[in-house]
């Protein structure tokens, strides 16, 4: 296994992971799988990956596995210097990356100044800031790209409980207004754009917002338990709601929730082994969480969301932790991400094929995930784990025969072309 190492002159900063032991590592400098453009736009199929540690963006070409540097120099004393690994420099930190629905635009969040950068995908560089009113976790474009919806639970609102949802026009990074939801902690909005769910902490109802009313009026919708994401139908009538359920601290159950736009109105609920993340594949929506109490296995369901019934006869088994992230493979791999497990004798990653909703066997322990990507084209999947880029062969669960090392603490990842 070829291992490419990419070094950035900063003291390494890692979050308390192990590092695989299968790795060799290699250093290359000034070389790259695709040459040696320098500027950032030479690289083709390029994805971003965020760094804490620099601030930066790295890029990826997903295609080759490989990432591009600037072309080597020559110092007064007339020693080569190698170059360094093209980026897009963005802030002093940066963690989770939004991309627009028409990939022009990247948002990528700093903790460090409670913004959302501006990152024009042609030019690979910033073009703005939106500053946002407190730290957030997450954000989402209008279907159209043009606008973007930031949850900010714990942003001051005069008179009543904290929390709001920022609106921004990304032409001119305007704020254009702020809808006042207690806690606001995640949004999904509907495929036309006009409703936006809204989910709290410590609640077991839906705020759902009409975009386009004049005047805007707030409908809280109760009957869930501990929602965080939804789900909807191209029509834009119904939202599946993931209902996290016990595991976020709701004494009701984890389950799929059919929410009526229209009626305001829960009209079925299909009950799961655990809800915290979901991932809607045609009318099946892969769901994973972790049943309590605590220390009980983590499971995976597949629910058909057009006859509202579970097709997993027996909830599956998987690794264990707070599951946040899923990407699903070409092949059918269903790779599913905790970011926060045990991470002992297995890890924070679990993979289940979903032809035949079984688990694959457990992957070792490598850290917390923070993001992951397939790869189109490929049976790969691209997975930012303990902080670094693991590159996963999703016919055999293992990494694969090239591996790209940066320096620092990876979080996201976005395909930009």
């Amino acid at each position: 296994m070829s291992n490419h190492n990419v070094l950035s002159g900063k003291r390494l900063k890692r979050v308390a992971v192990l590092v695989p032991a299968l790795l060799t590592v290699l250093v290359i400098a000034g070389c790259g799988g695709s040459g040696t453009p320098t500027t950032a736009s030479g690289v083709q199929n390029a994805a971003f990956i965020s760094n804490t540690y620099s601030g930066n963006l790295q890029i990826v070409d997903t295609q080759n596995d490989t990432t591009a540097y600037t072309q080597s120099t020559t110092n007064s004393a007339g020693q080569v210097v190698a170059g360094a690994p093209v980026t897009v420099t963005v802030s002093t930190s940066v963690t989770f990356e939004v991309e627009s629905p028409d990939k022009s635009t990247t948002l990528v969040y700093d903790p460090n100044g409670f913004a959302l950068w501006i990152v024009t995908n042609s030019t690979d560089a910033t073009s703005g800031e939106l500053p946002l009113a407190g730290p957030a976790s997450m954000a989402v474009f209008s279907p159209d790209s043009s606008t973007v919806y930031a949850p900010v639970p714990s942003a001051a609102v005069s008179g009543t409980r904290a929390g709001l949802v920022q609106v921004w026009t990304l032409a001119g990074a305007t704020n254009t207004k702020n809808y006042t939801v207690a806690a606001a902690n995640s949004v999904a909005i509907s495929p036309n754009g006009q409703y936006l769910l809204v989910f709290s902490n410590n609640s077991d109802s839906v705020t759902v917002i009409d975009t386009t009313a004049s005047t805007t009026t707030y409908v809280n919708i109760p009957g869930f338990a501990r929602p965080v994401n939804a789900f909807f139908t191209a029509d834009s009538n119904t939202a599946y709601v993931l209902n996290c359920g016990p595991e976020c601290n709701s004494s009701g159950p984890a389950s799929v929730a059919e929410l009526n736009i229209s009626s305001q109105t829960i009209v079925a609920t299909v009950p799961v082994g655990g809800a915290s993340v979901g991932l809607l594949n045609g009318t099946t929506l892969y769901v994973a969480g972790s049943p309590v109490p605590t220390g009980k296995t983590s499971t995976y369901d597949a629910v058909n969301i057009a006859s509202m019934t579970r097709l997993t006869a027996n909830s599956v088994p998987i690794s264990d932790g707070f599951h946040t992230t899923m990407a699903l493979a070409q092949n059918n791999k269903l790779y599913i991400g905790a970011s926060s497990c045990s991470n002992t004798s297995v890890g924070c990653l679990s993979v289940v094929n979903v032809s035949s909703n079984t688990a694959d066997p457990a992957l070792p322990p490598r850290g917390a995930i923070t993001s992951l990507m397939a790869i189109s084209g490929r049976d790969v999947v691209y997975a930012i784990e303990g902080g670094y880029l693991h590159i996963y062969d999703t016919d055999t669960d293992t990494l694969g025969p090239t591996q790209i090392t940066f320096i620092g603490a990876l979080y996201g990842i976005v395909q930009t072309d």
